[in-house]
């Protein structure tokens, strides 16, 4: 798959659907890659141009020193768009790629058709920057992502989930242990230092908000909190869902996103 340079740092994307069609772009989460979207990539490429990427220091993109910050997260999205003359986008973003489209939306909204915000929020979650700056430099001390990867696991997918689909969670597993250091820390410090909560209130574009009803890390309250500042926004809950629920709950949240999509392309 290619590469394409965004202010300098060689970003891996995969564009895939039929030329011509209304373009999606997705987003992942910390300590995953664009393979974090293969339970929605069959439905959504048969219908959209899908742009999937691998944020900077994640999967295959470069790993560009830390930190990062969201807003340059945000800036690499649109000189991917720009770059390859996707024009605007219905953007996708799961937890930090959720924060991503929020700040996308804020800085570029020229580039946005809509929103669809999944398992995220609009400030830290679990409270603080200083929390995530914590976090991050224990990675960084020890070099150890096994501090992470079993909560990381227990937070991001129910144990319903775990005992079902081995395949699903040892391809999660993968993900996050295929992180580079850089990228992970470079990727706390952005969401540490988030703050986007009430900046939408005059984006008038398509806003869904999808929280699942376990999720501990990004909340409901979470999603409640940016619905409450978007006006357009709307909130779907979904239940017995954890984080990373378009694997958790992929057969209520697939069809719920296509049947969003369909209905605001019309």
């Amino acid at each position: 798959m290619p590469h394409l340079s965004v202010k300098g740092v060689q970003l891996h994307y995969a564009l895939e659907g039929p030329e011509g069609a209304p373009v999606v772009a997705l987003s992942n989460s910390l300590s995953t890659d664009m393979r974090m979207w293969e339970p929605q990539v069959a439905a959504l490429t048969a219908r959209y141009r899908v742009l999937r990427y691998d944020v900077r220091g994640h999967g295959k993109s470069a790993v560009a020193p830390a930190p990062y910050s969201v807003e340059a997260l945000a800036d690499d999205l649109a000189g991917l768009l720009e770059g390859l003359g996707l024009g605007p986008a219905h953007v996708v973003g799961l937890s930090l790629g959720g924060m991503t489209a929020q700040m996308l939306a804020v800085r570029r909204p020229e580039l946005v058709l809509s929103l669809a915000l999944v398992a995220t929020t609009c400030r830290p979650p679990f409270g603080t920057q200083a929390a995530w700056a914590a976090r991050a430099q224990e990675v960084r001390d020890t070099g150890d992502f096994s501090l992470v990867e079993g909560p990381m696991l227990e937070r991001w997918l129910t144990r319903r989930f775990r005992r079902a689909r081995p395949e699903g969670v040892a391809l999660v597993r993968e993900m996050i242990q295929g992180t580079s250091m850089e990228g992970y820390v470079g990727a706390c410090l952005a969401i540490g230092g988030l703050d986007v909560c009430g900046k939408l209130s005059a984006f008038g574009k398509p806003v869904r908000i999808w929280a699942g009803e376990e999720d501990p890390g990004t909340t409901v309250e979470d999603a409640e909190l940016i619905a409450a500042g978007i006006p357009a926004a709307k909130l779907v809950v979904v239940a017995h869902a954890r984080h990373l629920l378009n694997w958790d709950a992929e057969a209520d949240f697939t069809p719920s996103l296509m049947a969003w999509l369909e209905d605001i392309s019309k």
